[in-house]
């Protein structure tokens, strides 16, 4: 009887959380559309000025090319950042999997959709090797989130007398250059400080699993430590593509209210873009608007919301392209790297002759 009841538990526990789980994203995304409902309602966002994106053909065009090449300069990082840890990921996978990536982040309920689709995929029949491929995978989210952050920073002196009169927008760069230095200072312990990998084995002393895998991620971040050049390289191709990504930002805005268009822009639209990320509701619906909105009005302009809905509506024709590779499938994209394999072509090894 005990038997039949522990098993019983055991096979109900799954549902129960994943109703939990259906739940909670449902509430979140209720949570979303109610704010963009309400920024309706208050006239902080006008939904028939996004008529104007669809009209505007030649910046539509400009906007997906835009998004494209910075999908492509996220691809030749990603392919880098594999060869650093002996794997092999050709720029065409990278490509197939960065569109993937990015067609689950455009339409998966989530915010971390578009990460777990590029892991599954990239983890695929690599079955000895997967705490090194996630481990790839993290190093490039972090590379591309830091570049992110960086922007202001880096756009900052530009635009001192706007910082000097604008003490909220000041201090949301003081802010954002202490986020930076934590991320840096983080990051450069675990490739470069032994100690710091001894300390977490010993956090983690009591679960040997977790240990392990923990272990195993720690000294992969160890060996990208050891190539700066190519963490360097890296980042510039972060770095150009989220130029990439608030030019595309920069023509919503003069597509949906050109009058209140301004370069002031290129301060604030990386700040909203990290607030667009937090997990808060599906895809940082309403929480992206509202965070667009408030910046924009900070550096005197109008027209936050419906610029990034406008980037939203490009991201939905760019996403297609990742849904019509995702019909067709993906095999195994990711191997062990060989140096001295031309018969492999360029290095590579093929899945015939690779067992893992």
């Amino acid at each position: 009887m005990f038997t039949t009841d522990a098993t019983s538990k055991a096979a109900t526990n799954p549902c129960l959380g994943g109703l939990r789980k259906t739940r909670f994203l449902i509430l979140r995304l209720i949570v979303g559309v109610g704010i963009l409902v309400y920024l309706a309602k208050s006239g902080q966002i006008n939904f028939s000025s996004l008529i104007r994106v669809f009209r505007a053909w030649p910046i539509t065009l400009a906007a997906v090319g835009l998004l494209l090449l910075d999908i492509f300069m996220m691809s030749v990082r990603a392919s880098l950042l594999f060869r650093n840890a002996r794997l092999s990921l050709s720029l065409g996978n990278s490509l197939q999997l960065n569109l993937i990536g990015f067609l689950f982040s455009t339409f998966l309920p989530g915010a971390a959709g578009g990460d777990i689709a590029k892991l599954v995929y990239a983890t695929r029949e690599n079955h000895g090797r997967r705490a090194e491929v996630a481990t790839v995978l993290i190093l490039d989210r972090l590379v591309g989130l830091f570049s992110l952050v960086l922007l202001p920073l880096l756009f900052a002196p530009f635009f001192s007398e706007l910082l000097r009169s604008v003490p909220v927008l000041r201090r949301l760069l003081y802010f954002d250059a202490l986020l930076a230095a934590l991320m840096l200072i983080g990051m450069a312990l675990f490739m470069f400080f032994a100690p710091a990998r001894s300390w977490v084995a010993w956090l983690l002393g009591r679960w040997p699993g977790i240990r392990s895998v923990a272990l195993r991620v720690l000294d992969a971040m160890a060996v990208h430590g050891k190539a700066q050049r190519t963490l360097f390289f890296a980042l510039l191709l972060s770095l150009l593509a989220n130029v990439a990504l608030i030019a595309v930002t920069a023509l919503s805005l003069y597509a949906v209210s050109p009058a209140s268009f301004s370069m002031r822009l290129a301060l604030v639209a990386p700040i909203g873009h990290l607030v667009n990320s937090l997990p808060l509701t599906p895809g940082g619906i309403g929480v992206g608007e509202t965070a667009f909105n408030t910046l924009y009005k900070l550096a005197g302009m109008t027209g936050g919301a419906e610029s990034l809905l406008g980037l939203r509506l490009w991201n939905v024709l760019v996403g297609s392209v990742g849904l019509l590779l995702y019909l067709l499938g993906m095999r195994r994209i990711v191997y062990p790297y060989k140096e001295a394999a031309p018969e492999a072509g360029a290095g590579y090894v093929g899945a015939e002759s690779t067992q893992v």
